[in-house]
């Protein structure tokens, strides 16, 4: 359904990475203290990680797509850059994220001791990545920069991502660097 957001502002450190097209350009996931939202623009965004941004959401409708709350249709000139900052991802098991998906969407998570399928691949799409808890999809869309990338096939790995449903529990890449 949609509701309307409440009169005033959201304020966040962005934690999505327009330059690697991992996300729809008018998307933007910003997090504080309390959560992560997507705010969804009218136009594409050029917002970068670490960015601090402020944005007024007064009479703006708030949407549940596929699952992910959003802000939608919002005018870019409703949000401004008013600093920098950083978001430590939340380190978390795989089960730990599927318990927690609806409170930890759009947030930084750290994720330990991943496997990749064993078979090479790409990163493109849906890949079953797994930890010892748990199993969940990493998602990566064919326009993003590292979609063609071999995801690493071989050995444990930390993934940083975003927690990012789409009628299921998916998590998304911001970059490679994202993969240790």
């Amino acid at each position: 359904g949609t509701a309307f957001c409440p009169n005033g502002t959201v304020k966040g450190i962005v934690i999505s990475d327009y330059t690697n097209s991992n996300i729809d350009g008018k998307n933007l996931v910003i997090q504080d203290a309390t959560g992560g939202i997507v705010v969804r623009f009218t136009n594409t965004h050029s917002f970068a990680l670490g960015d601090e941004v402020e944005v007024t959401i007064s009479g703006l409708s708030m949407t549940e797509f596929h699952g992910l709350l959003e802000i939608n249709n919002t005018p870019n000139a409703n949000a401004v850059k008013t600093g920098t900052g950083s978001v430590t991802p939340h380190l978390a098991t795989i089960t730990d994220i599927t318990t927690n998906m609806e409170a930890w969407e759009s947030t930084l998570v750290q994720i330990n001791d991943v496997s990749f399928p064993s078979a090479a691949g790409i990163y493109s799409g849906s890949v079953a990545i797994s930890d010892p808890t748990n199993v969940t999809t990493l998602y990566t869309r064919s326009a993003s920069s590292f979609a063609g990338s071999s995801y690493p096939n071989i050995g444990t790995h930390t993934v940083t991502c975003i927690v990012y449903p789409y009628d299921a529990l998916q998590v998304i890449l911001r970059n490679l660097s994202d993969v240790q």
